[in-house]
């Protein structure tokens, strides 16, 4: 009996001693790891988001332009234009014409409301942010911007507002010609990457849609 527990004491001062030489060389975790509870690992991404989303609008391009609207319409019925109209070979010279000289301002850049939980992921130091495309935020068209060069006639403000609307969609189609989103595109990834850099990320990968 005397034999059979030395035996085992002897057993079981190898076996601790195999173990705290594992635990030493890091080849088995100690008892103490494994009872230790896991780290909470907190997803930052929604936080990045919400501090994203908070900017709203990334103004990124801001262009002025100028444009030429006209438009021509007959006389009122019983008029002296529509007389003239009527009873001359001149008749085109008796129609009533505006003619305005709008001066625009074109703001493109990113709706940030629109960034989605899907396009944001963050490890560490590590951020990929995918943008919505820019888009036009406004096209501002000031009645102290316009300038009206020919008016013959009686022409309502409701017809003068159509005017200035027709204004508006040739400032959008001129600066689509000039590209002017891909321009705004550029931009916000450079200014995105700036302030994702400030706040302490290093490796950044920001593109659009």
């Amino acid at each position: 009996m005397n034999r059979l527990l030395f035996k085992i004491i002897i057993y079981a001062a190898i076996l601790t001693g195999v173990y705290f030489i594992a635990v030493r060389a890091q080849w088995i975790p100690s008892i103490k790891e494994l009872f230790r509870p896991s780290p909470i690992v907190i997803d930052e991404s929604p936080l990045l988001l919400k501090e994203i989303k908070q900017i709203n609008e990334l103004v990124s391009i801001t262009a002025f332009d100028e444009v030429v609207i006209s438009s021509v319409k007959p006389a009122p019925l019983g008029s002296l234009r529509q007389l003239i109209r009527i009873s001359s070979p001149l008749g085109a010279l008796s129609m009533q014409r505006i003619v305005l000289i709008v001066k625009g301002k074109i703001i493109a850049g990113t709706d940030l409301s629109k960034l989605t939980d899907g396009k944001v992921f963050i490890q560490e130091d590590s951020v990929s942010i995918t943008l919505p495309g820019s888009v036009y935020l406004d096209i501002i068209v000031n009645p102290s911007t316009t300038e009206t060069f020919l008016e013959e006639g009686v022409w309502t403000q409701a017809e003068v507002n159509a005017l200035k609307q027709k204004a508006i969609d040739k400032l959008r189609d001129r600066a689509d010609q000039q590209e002017l989103l891909k321009k705004a595109d550029a931009q916000s990834l450079r200014v995105m990457h700036d302030f994702l850099w400030a706040l302490g990320y290093r490796r950044i990968r920001v593109v659009t849609e």
